[in-house]
């Protein structure tokens, strides 16, 4: 009997001491979910159609939110937060679609646009404030990862043809904006 209240003590306290652990590996894989977005997008050939390079480098961009909210609403704890992450997720996903539908179906005209590397340089932009609390960290990351969106669209704007993708991007600036603030509300509440 003392035995089994020994390893039953001993597992409790693991897996309490193991919570920041979890917390910080969700962090680390939400921010290499980012960078390999990055990377993805930094190695793709552009064709050179601001509409087409667009659709496809945030199509990328969208995959990587997704993947990061799925990690919030898997470990998270702040129903606030796993609630957002739900959110974000769907919107993301819809438009992943609607990216998919768009170069599936539109033929590239090259044109001497730079939309690639232009959207590579806004990617460098600020940096997260992370704390190995996985509501929190979810929070600091995403409003970088919208502001990253949000920059790419206004600058696609610029140079954009087709009224489709401009409606989209028009779409990622006002939802985004919106989601910014709510993440800022909370990841000021989860910092402490």
């Amino acid at each position: 009997m003392k035995a089994t209240l020994f390893v039953a003590a001993g597992l409790s306290a693991s897996l309490l001491l193991a919570q920041p652990t979890l917390a910080q590996n969700a962090s680390n894989t939400m921010m290499k979910s980012m960078q390999s977005g990055m990377n993805q997008m930094m190695s793709m050939k552009m064709t050179g159609d601001p509409d087409h390079d667009f659709a496809m480098m945030m199509k990328v961009h969208h995959q990587g939110a997704v993947e990061m909210a799925d990690l919030e609403i898997k470990q998270g704890s702040d129903a606030r937060t796993k609630a957002l992450a739900t959110t974000i997720k769907a919107g993301n996903q819809r438009e992943i679609k609607e990216f998919d539908q768009f170069i599936n179906n539109h033929k590239p005209m090259a044109t001497s646009s730079k939309m690639g590397q232009g959207s590579m340089n806004m990617m460098d932009k600020g940096k997260p404030s992370m704390t190995g609390k996985t509501d929190h960290d979810f929070a600091s990351m995403m409003i970088q990862h919208h502001q990253q969106a949000i920059d790419m669209s206004e600058a696609f704007l610029k140079k954009g043809k087709t009224t489709t993708m401009k409606t989209i991007a028009n779409s990622i600036i006002k939802q985004q904006t919106k989601e910014i603030a709510e993440l800022k509300n909370l990841e000021v509440s989860l910092k402490g």
